[in-house]
């Protein structure tokens, strides 16, 4: 008999392997929430990445945001959603109200958020905040999404991974948890950014181009990069090792961070942290010619040795100060922890 737990690690196992591998460090309690919510997280990803036609993204808009809405009443019955799309043509909002007939999928995501993850979320605490930016964040990967500045790069991975780390903290038991969100999210955004490195191939033929415009010259296009352009990937070769060089000093801010973590869940997110760093250090030793030939993984054995050189997480640091320039562009966005309980929250 299949049962959440089963389904959430086989979610796990297949979609999120390096993070797979680091669980083998946790206590099994907390094993098991991080898999209920990676599998939650990743249904979320999957509604819109999976929509490919018009339709297909109208629809997965209706489900996002008949999600959200299930986050926040948690009611049961018949599901039904208020829907606000964008003319297009005059930029005025549009609302209509349209029963959504559920799929099996769609029935059983809505299920486990009300049975397995969303009972431990209390609306208005940070887990419940952060888990309706991941969803608003999913809306807008709906569209052709092209990232203009960095500051929109930090914002997009704010909302896709840096909300994650929010949740994490508090389901593993994070000591001072109002010091250590901000470290949480750093990692959350390192690991964003590794993804974004590793996927401008498969992002570009989604019609998704998240290195940011402001840092290649000329109008390059996901188009001009899924073609095979030589000038495009060339612009974008140099934007990924400025993405790269980026991202370690989040992954700095986040290792710093394991220090309020308890001893296993500080060896786990410390083996998965070097397992994620390692993958931006691959392509950094690539030329271009390789990195557009493949997609770069690391294998079995390099992250037994990664999970090795994570040992030292074990030593905690002494109350690390946070860098506060790495959230200066979001200030405005992270305003809401400042003054929000982690009670109640995973």
């Amino acid at each position: 008999m299949t049962t959440p737990s089963t389904t959430s690690q086989a979610t796990l196992r297949l979609h999120g392997r390096s993070f797979h591998w680091a669980g083998r460090f946790l206590p099994a309690y907390q094993l098991q929430s991080g898999a209920q919510l990676y599998h939650v997280c990743r249904q979320v990803d999957d509604i819109a990445d999976n929509a490919t036609t018009i339709a297909e993204r109208l629809r997965a808009r209706q489900m996002l945001c008949l999600l959200q809405q299930r986050l926040a009443s948690r009611s049961p019955g018949e599901p039904y959603l208020l829907m606000v799309l964008e003319d297009q043509s005059t930029d005025t909002p549009i609302e209509y109200t349209q029963a959504l007939p559920l799929s099996p999928i769609d029935r059983d995501f809505v299920a486990t958020l009300e049975t397995d993850i969303c009972s431990l979320f209390s609306p208005g605490s940070r887990a419940y905040h952060a888990m309706q930016d991941l969803i608003t964040t999913m809306t807008v990967d709906l569209s052709r999404l092209h990232l203009t500045s960095e500051s929109a790069l930090l914002h997009y991975a704010y909302g896709a991974a840096g909300t994650v780390g929010v949740m994490m903290c508090n389901l593993l038991d994070a000591k001072q948890p109002d010091r250590a969100l901000a470290f949480a999210i750093d990692l959350g955004i390192a690991m964003q950014m590794t993804n974004i490195a590793r996927d401008v191939l498969e992002d570009a033929h989604d019609g998704r181009l998240y290195l940011p415009a402001a840092w290649m010259s000329g109008d390059v296009t996901a188009d001009q990069i899924a073609a095979g352009d030589d000038q495009a990937r060339q612009q974008a070769w140099q934007a990924i090792q400025q993405l790269l060089a980026l991202a370690e000093h989040y992954y700095v801010s986040g290792w710093q961070g394991l220090a309020y973590l308890p001893a296993r869940a500080r060896l786990a997110i410390g083996v998965a942290l070097r397992i994620y760093r390692d993958i931006g250090r691959r392509i950094h030793r690539l030329n271009a010619t390789q990195y557009w030939g493949h997609r770069v993984v690391v294998p079995s054995l390099a992250k037994a040795y990664q999970s090795i050189l994570a040992l030292p997480a074990l030593v905690p640091a002494k109350s690390p100060v946070h860098d506060e320039t790495l959230h200066h562009s979001l200030g405005r966005t992270l305003a809401f922890y400042d003054g929000a309980s982690s009670h109640g929250a995973i």
